[in-house]
């Protein structure tokens, strides 16, 4: 629900959003939550929107990459582990 409530927020005028990379954290003491919204699934929403977040999605999905590697497993994000059609890989 995170992406249709950060969406609600937008749509009555805040423009400032609080996201993890990844979808990383959320409340260990909640069994079963979902953690944070993923900054790549706001930047995703906005971005096919129309609306510019100063953040390059293919830049917050390289980011997503790169920690998945450093922590060995797939991060939380759906548009981490789905979205590859803009990826920038380093080199």
């Amino acid at each position: 629900m995170a992406p249709a409530n950060a969406w609600a927020a937008y749509e009555a005028g805040c423009r400032i959003f609080d996201s993890a990379l990844g979808g990383l954290g959320g409340c260990p003491f909640a069994p079963g939550a979902a953690g944070n919204l993923a900054t790549e699934e706001l930047v995703y929403l906005f971005g096919r929107s129309g609306i510019d977040c100063e953040i390059a999605l293919g830049d917050a999905l390289a980011a997503n990459k790169w920690l998945a590697g450093i922590m060995n497993k797939a991060l939380p994000s759906r548009v981490g582990r789905n979205c590859r059609c803009c990826v920038r890989t380093a080199g």
